[in-house]
């Protein structure tokens, strides 16, 4: 029985092992399918959500300029970033010099429970930088909400 992939729209007929398969096999509609599981995982496991940071951390720290030589030799993306950019502060209802504390944030917090005990980075948050450049490292621990004074 063929069904409409949930990314393309296309029919296709879900393979015999797959009852339940909902995207097609083209390559654009199983990316989408792992972007959607892996946005899903994050949410609801703090393990693996914990594990992609570390990795994620470890692979900046071997790589600390990756992003400074990718600008210097991609001139057409640091031109594209840069229009970009003043398009979103224009949004903002901000003036083409004024920044915004938000800009380079990939992971934000949803609710005060997403917060987990260990070493963070502590920023300005007056707008004053785009990017991650000076930060103070922090160690927080979290204490319970019913937690009084200490024994």
């Amino acid at each position: 029985m063929k069904r409409a992939c949930r990314c393309c729209g296309r029919w296709f007929t879900p393979r015999a092992n797959v009852p339940d398969q909902q995207y097609c096999s083209r390559r654009i509609c199983q990316n989408a399918r792992r972007q959607r599981w892996r946005k899903h995982k994050l949410a609801i496991d703090s393990d693996y959500k914990a594990n992609q940071y570390a990795a994620q951390r470890r692979w900046c720290e071997k790589n600390p300029n990756y992003w400074k030589r990718y600008r210097a030799s991609h001139c057409d993306y640091r031109r594209r970033n840069r229009h970009k950019q003043k398009t979103r502060n224009q949004k903002r209802g901000q003036g083409p010099i004024e920044l915004s504390s938000v800009i380079a944030k990939r992971y934000a917090l949803k609710s005060p429970n997403d917060i987990i005990s260990g070493l963070y980075k502590l920023e300005p948050a007056d707008g004053s930088m785009i990017a991650k450049r000076y930060a103070l490292l922090v160690k927080l621990d979290v204490i319970a909400d019913n937690y009084i004074n200490g024994p």
